[in-house]
């Protein structure tokens, strides 16, 4: 089974052109303004993915990511020369020193599959900021919000590639389950089909905030966030 996290990464930019990297800078620069970030300070992203939030944040932090996929990484080293990236787990990572603010975007979180996962991850995010430092979390929809059975249909159309990605969506109590497949078309090479199976966690938006709240983080619930529906959780960490 390929995945477009892993063995297809090149793909992942051309599946998600439609997700607007600038705007989301904007955004996330005014909200760590807001809970005092200077600009010039210490910036890491957990779940970096190819970077896209990273290579408009560099410009205005001292950015850093990890990933737990190496492919991923490839893509984002691609776009970020001079910026550390590594590889590590959200549930176990570690930095030499604690930075200005954590962020976890575009649900990464989800893919952490229960409470005991999330501890952890709660856990290594509070080691890693200072004090006073900032923790934006982009969470995962909650099963309320799930549409079962939708079935979803894009395609990519650029001159030299071709991509059709069907999925559907059901759940499995709490977790979200999404098998898709993908038809891809590249010039000079073999029409490619694979498929892959996404599963995150539903989790109650309550249980986010009070596992961050016990981690060390004075939180809040955002409900405006980046993407239509799943807000933010915001946080400061307490001295």
């Amino acid at each position: 089974m390929a995945r477009i996290y892993e063995d297809r990464a090149e793909l992942y930019d051309a599946v998600y052109a439609w997700k607007d990297y600038a705007a989301d800078a904007v955004r996330l620069v005014a909200l760590l303004e807001a809970i005092g970030v200077p600009r010039g300070g210490r910036v890491l992203e957990a779940a970096v993915g190819t970077g896209g939030h990273a290579a408009h944040l560099r410009e205005l932090y001292d950015v850093e990511g990890f990933d737990l996929s190496e492919g991923m990484l490839a893509v984002a080293r691609r776009k970020l020369p001079g910026v550390r990236l590594w590889q590590a787990d959200l549930r176990a990572f570690a930095v030499d020193e604690p930075v200005d603010a954590l962020l976890c975007l575009f649900s990464s979180i989800g893919y952490l599959l229960d409470e005991q996962a999330l501890r952890q991850a709660a856990s290594a995010m509070a080691r890693a900021v200072r004090p006073g430092g900032a923790l934006i979390v982009e969470p995962w929809f909650t099963a309320e919000q799930i549409d079962v059975g939708r079935p979803s249909l894009q395609t990519v159309d650029q001159p030299d590639l071709k991509i059709a990605r069907v999925s559907t969506v059901w759940l499995e109590g709490e977790i979200f389950v999404n098998p898709i497949q993908y038809l891809v078309a590249r010039r000079g090479q073999p029409l490619e089909h694979f498929e892959e199976e996404h599963r995150l966690w539903c989790a109650p938006r309550e249980l986010q905030l009070r596992v961050l709240d016990e981690a060390g983080f004075d939180v809040r619930d955002q409900p405006d966030g980046l993407t239509p529906g799943r807000g933010l959780l915001l946080g400061v960490r307490r001295g």
